[in-house]
């Protein structure tokens, strides 16, 4: 074929047979098969959609399984897509497992407790995204990136996509930090493959050479395909373009169709459906014999009455919202030839196997994040590649309907004459910064060999004008120029405080490897270190709302009446005009956090999609801006606006505020009807709660028997988190600041160890800080360490009799379970300096998440040097350490100790009769510890807050 001999499948191993289920390889395979199975180099090939390529890459995974021993090898599959990865999944599964391959997924779906599979599995199925966030924490997983020995890029090409930086940062990555890996890259057809060639190299022994590139044109396209764009006068807006476009499609069906079957792609699903209906209308207008197809053959049912009447007209409509097994009716019919057109999305495009002849793409913009925005040229030629079927055509056609400025843009992407370039340049300080983390780049000469790696600069060099570079003296210019970027971006990181300078060594300074650790863009992370000290709710939420990750937020038509009217109710309003795309995110946070119904007014009700899918977008990226900010805040030691920023991640993550009766929607199975019901009864936080007796529960809420012994189970689940804070000794001079040596005992008081929570593996917050805003000590903690108490000693300054130490506990992801307790320093006036006068500066801090007033309570700091937010997939219960330090537990005064009490055990049961109280004013709880001022037990110790339940008689 094309003048290739084709090789038989019988030329591998027996054993490598079952992956291929045909009896010869195609053109395209057969050239490829020597240098992809019988050597170890790096191979760059660039064909049509629908030529083979999937093949190859399993001929290299089986090359490798042949050459090396299970377990000694891991192979990185990756695509830019989701979908495109449960395909590819799916596919390996069945294909490899006959080999004792074990496929895994990582992709930004996989859910934390799938992760460690991953490290078990043999190929590592991924998006650059998340291998860019494994591969960022080089040290976490270093045993399992030095095991990768082929990495396999499914379409290369997004490289000229804004997606493509993370692709390009992540192969250079692998380059320097794999010592062995081999590459495999496929793209579509595009004239400088060469280029991918050089940026790749040969192999990592000779890495000048440039990889093994083979080019194959649309002539190995299986089924021959006709492309034609068409451009239309647009008016400006997408909606009413795409209504203009409805109007021409009978005659571009009428012209390429020839009878056979038609996939149309639409931009929205309801336009899925109104093309749909348009289709039906006007084929039941035509007489039999001008019919642009034919009639079904067979009767059929659908669930979906719209769908079931265009259905009769050999038309369907398919979309995600569909009842799934009317898309499966679909799929079965379109195949089976009984229905002739589908109006369908883009996710059609990838996943489902539904080949047609004509492929039309009506508009070349889609809905996403709740607006329009042009399709990724991916995405198009995956559409287009749904035109064709081998098993009935030779030949096929693809449509693509677009405006008229935009034709020649179409033109060249769809006949592959648009050369790929690099769009590392646009973001290319966050990634410098990541690779100075990462030891990657450790001085200004180092940065340029870590450039000179990347495909920015291969192409810098051919076309210096793209990426406004005046390149004149050849090959030393370039290089010149080189360092000038290099220069540039250090100098900004440095400013910004991101990086620290030592003679000519470059490294993260804390707040840099923040900003790598959770993917923060540069303007953001500007915008975060101007967060006021000691700053209250209103103003992290304020700072998070103004990140630039929610840049495509913005104001539609009309909508800001609408925001106008929740910003009255949320519980921080704006002052002023509502303007920009910060003020639209603040509002929909505080919406969401805030449980706020949708206003009922009938001109409210076109933005109530888009405000979800708004909402959708915000979230994706809030956790990671929130949890940026509180690493910063600890790094500056500012205790209030970290606690702030906590309430703010826990608020985000429980999707309700902090001290609201809302809390009780955290427990499965309430719903805001259930939560107002309790609130009329007066139950209004998860405690109050928990006193409740089962049938109370069900009659408040109109409930049968065994509900409300669910709730009290569930809310039983829920951490009952205890912080006790005692002084244990002071060092004084009179002069300088009183050293004081503070325990603090944390733990909890459930009867059962409350690790996980709905699946979730919970934290506990630990926080100290002096009552003048001063961080002490934070510390992350599993809530399953604290099993049987914890102690924490910390040493604190004091500088005036009136400054007091105040430690925090809370689960990190559940509001209404922060404790806390306020300890007043035993320490003589005399001692501080200047005789312990109050200095202006000490006044304890103020916000508007309110200071304690009670005694009791939580909040702790630690000596730890993990980051805050330790991702599930690298926890390891064993790097916590169980108790104090070494020093700690040492030099006690003894002065501050209590004296053993002795308890009269034949007195103990007449205690508990009657309900005695401590001088705490709490009540003596029901155990029967001997000591129990000694005892690890809260409850023995501080007693409880409300009087224990009477004790069970036994029957004689």
């Amino acid at each position: 074929v094309q003048g290739i001999p084709l090789v038989s499948v019988n030329s591998i191993p027996d054993r490598f047979r079952g992956v291929f289920p045909f009896p010869l390889f195609n053109a395209v395979q057969s050239r490829c098969l020597h240098s992809v199975y019988s050597t170890n180099d790096n191979i760059v090939i660039s064909s049509p959609t629908g030529s083979g390529k999937t093949a190859v890459m399993e001929l290299a995974i089986c090359a490798l399984v042949n050459e090396l021993n299970q377990g000694s090898y891991k192979v990185v599959y990756q695509a830019p897509t989701k979908a495109l990865c449960a395909e590819r999944k799916k596919d390996w599964d069945g294909k490899f497992r006959t080999l004792g391959l074990t496929c895994t997924e990582l992709t930004g779906d996989t859910q934390q407790a799938q992760l460690r599979n991953v490290k078990e599995g043999d190929i590592i199925i991924t998006t650059p995204e998340k291998w860019d966030s494994m591969t960022r924490r080089w040290d976490d997983h270093k045993k399992l990136l030095e095991l990768v020995r082929l990495f396999l890029i499914d379409e290369v090409h997004i490289l000229k996509e804004s997606r493509g930086a993370t692709l390009e940062v992540v192969v250079s990555r692998m380059k320097s930090i794999g010592t062995n890996v081999r590459f495999v890259a496929l793209s579509a057809t595009v004239p400088n493959s060469e280029d991918i060639a050089i940026w790749l190299g040969k192999n990592s022994a000779c890495s000048s050479s440039p990889a093994c590139e083979m080019r194959f044109g649309e002539e190995f396209r299986p089924v021959q395909l006709q492309k034609f764009v068409y451009g239309y006068q647009s008016t400006g807006n997408d909606f009413m373009f795409d209504k203009t476009l409805d109007k021409m499609l009978p005659d571009i069906i009428k012209k390429h169709s020839s009878g056979k079957p038609i996939m149309i792609f639409c931009m929205t699903r309801a336009m899925c459906v109104s093309t749909a209906k348009m289709l039906a209308e006007k084929w039941k207008m035509l007489q039999p014999h001008e019919r642009y197809w034919p009639a079904p053959n067979i009767g059929f049912s659908f669930k979906d009455k719209e769908l079931h009447t265009t259905g009769a007209c050999g038309v369907a409509f398919h979309h995600a919202g569909l009842d799934v097994n009317d898309r499966t009716l679909i799929e079965r019919l379109f195949l089976e030839g009984c229905l002739q057109v589908i109006c369908c999305t883009s996710t059609l495009a990838v996943g489902v196997n539904l080949p047609a002849y004509l492929v039309i793409i009506k508009n070349t913009v889609t809905w996403a994040d709740g607006q329009t925005k042009d399709y990724a040229d991916l995405e198009v030629m995956q559409m287009v590649g749904r035109a064709g079927r081998p098993q009935f055509d030779d030949s096929a056609v693809a449509v693509i309907m677009t405006k008229r400025e935009d034709k020649m843009k179409y033109e060249k992407m769809v006949s592959g004459t648009e050369p790929l370039e690099s769009c590392l340049n646009g973001n290319l300080v966050e990634h410098m910064n990541a690779e100075v983390g990462l030891g990657t780049i450790t001085n200004v000469e180092s940065a340029k060999t870590w450039l000179r790696s990347t495909f920015l600069y291969v192409r810098l060099k051919r076309n210096p004008a793209y990426y406004k570079f005046d390149q004149h003296g050849g090959p030393e210019d370039a290089d010149r120029g080189l360092e000038e970027i290099c220069e540039k971006n250090i100098d900004l990181l440095h400013q910004a405080g991101l990086l620290l300078k030592h003679e000519a060594r470059l490294k993260c300074s804390e707040l840099g490897d923040a900003m790598a650790r959770y993917y923060i863009k540069f303007v953001t992370m500007q915008t975060i270190l101007e967060l006021e000290k000691k700053a209250g709710l209103s103003e992290v939420l304020l700072v998070l709302s103004r990140a630039q990750e929610f840049r495509d937020i913005r104001f539609r038509s009309g909508e800001k009446g609408l925001f106008k009217e929740l910003n009255k109710l949320v519980k921080y309003p704006l002052n002023g005009e509502l303007t920009n795309a910060s003020h639209k995110a603040y509002i929909l946070i505080q919406f969401e956090i805030g449980m706020m119904e949708f206003p009922v007014e009938a001109n409210f009700q076109k933005f109530k999609a888009t405000l979800m899918q708004d909402k959708i977008l915000i979230f994706q990226h809030c956790h990671r801006v929130i949890r940026c900010i509180i690493d910063c805040k600890l790094h500056f030691k500012d205790s209030v606006s970290v606690r702030s920023a906590l309430e703010v991640a826990r608020s985000l993550k429980a999707r309700v505020w902090e001290n609201s009766p809302l809390q009780l929607r955290q427990i499965e199975g309430f719903g805001p009807a259930s939560v107002k019901k309790l609130v009329n009864a007066g139950i209004r936080s998860l405690g109050m709660l928990e006193m409740l007796e089962a049938h109370k529960i069900e009659t408040i809420l109109s409930r049968n028997p065994p509900f409300g012994s669910k709730i009290i189970r569930a809310v039983r689940d829920i951490p009952k988190l205890q912080v006790v804070s005692r002084q244990v000794s002071k060092v004084r001079n009179g002069k300088d600041s009183v050293k004081l040596k503070v325990r603090a005992e944390i733990g909890y008081l459930n009867d059962k160890i409350p690790g996980k929570y709905r699946g979730m593996i919970l934290f506990a917050n630990f926080l100290a800080e002096r009552s003048d805003g001063l961080l002490i000590d934070f510390r992350r903690i599993p809530i399953g360490k604290l099993e049987g108490g914890k102690d924490i000693q910390f040493m604190v300054e004091l500088e005036h009799k009136e400054q007091t130490v105040i430690c925090y506990l809370v689960c990190e992801d559940i509001v209404g379970t922060l404790k806390f307790h306020e300890l007043k320093p035993d320490v003589e006036s005399a001692l501080y300096p200047g005789g312990g006068c109050c200095l202006g500066a000490n006044t304890p801090a103020s916000t508007d998440i309110g200071q304690p007033t009670r005694t009791t309570g939580n909040l702790a700091v630690s000596e730890e040097k993990d980051s805050f937010f330790l991702n599930i997939d690298d926890f390891d219960m064993s790097d916590f350490d169980d108790g104090a330090s070494q020093e700690a537990k040492e030099n006690t005064d003894t002065n501050n100790v209590r004296t053993k009490a002795e308890i009269d055990l034949d007195g103990l049961e007449s205690r508990l009769e009657t309900n005695e109280q401590l001088p705490n004013g709490n009540y003596v709880c029901r155990h029967r510890c001997g000591d129990k001022k000694k005892c690890k037990h809260f409850c023995c110790r501080d007693g409880l807050e409300k009087p224990p339940k009477p004790l069970k008689r036994k029957k004689s």
